[in-house]
């Protein structure tokens, strides 16, 4: 997603590449297109991926009775593949209104 112009409207609107991971960014006309073709992209890829989509997640690390860090693996998120497309597509559908120029896509981090 660093590809996609944002700007940051807590720096007065500065221009970026990407998204602030806690804070706000928004997607105006001039990132919209480039999100359009992300989110269309991805929507071809997950159109024929198995209904049950896993992806891999952060690393965490797992403590024992001690409190001491022992082992670590990769989280396991498990999403239905027509809930995924049917999000990209809602996206796709809003970058298309702020494409116009007349509306704005909000981010407002994690």
């Amino acid at each position: 997603m660093n590809w996609i112009e944002t700007s940051n409207p807590d720096r007065q609107n500065e221009r970026m590449l990407g998204f602030n991971y806690y804070g706000r960014s928004i997607i105006d006309k001039n990132g919209a297109v480039k999100f359009i073709k992300i989110m269309k992209a991805w929507y071809c890829m997950f159109d024929v991926a198995p209904e049950d989509v896993i992806l891999r997640g952060r690393y965490t690390w797992s403590e024992d009775d001690e409190g001491q860090q022992s082992t670590g693996e990769y989280e396991r998120l498990k999403f239905n593949r027509r809930e995924v497309l049917d999000l990209l597509n809602r996206l796709t559908e809003f970058s298309s209104m702020v494409e116009t120029g007349e509306y704005l896509i909000i981010y407002i981090g994690i």
